[in-house]
């Protein structure tokens, strides 16, 4: 029976840090974690966004992000990172190119 007691108290508890996150991401206290969805990014200040992602391989990827004014492309790879150039503006927001440094 003393099992019984023990395991009801750890659903009793997790019952209670569930409802209290409930109640929490309600009044807007409390945010989802990062790992729970994947949207944009932004800083309090707003110098860093990501403004996308593409998944190569599960290891390999190439991200857009922005660092104030500054639109970057970087590939992530198990070795580490590599920068691959400047995102440029498209005066007609159709096409983007990379810059060439």
């Amino acid at each position: 029976m003393d099992i019984v007691r023990q395991s009801f108290a750890i659903v009793v508890v997790f019952a209670l840090l569930w409802t209290a996150l409930s109640f929490l991401r309600k009044k807007g206290w409390a945010k989802m974690p990062s790992w729970a969805g994947i949207r944009r990014t932004k800083t309090a200040s707003g110098l860093l966004e990501s403004r996308g992602k593409l998944m190569l391989t599960a290891r390999h990827s190439i991200h857009l992000i922005r660092i104030g004014e500054r639109n970057m492309i970087i590939a992530l790879h198990p070795d580490g990172v590599t920068f691959l150039g400047d995102a440029l503006p498209a005066a007609d927001g159709k096409r983007k190119e990379m810059a060439t440094s």
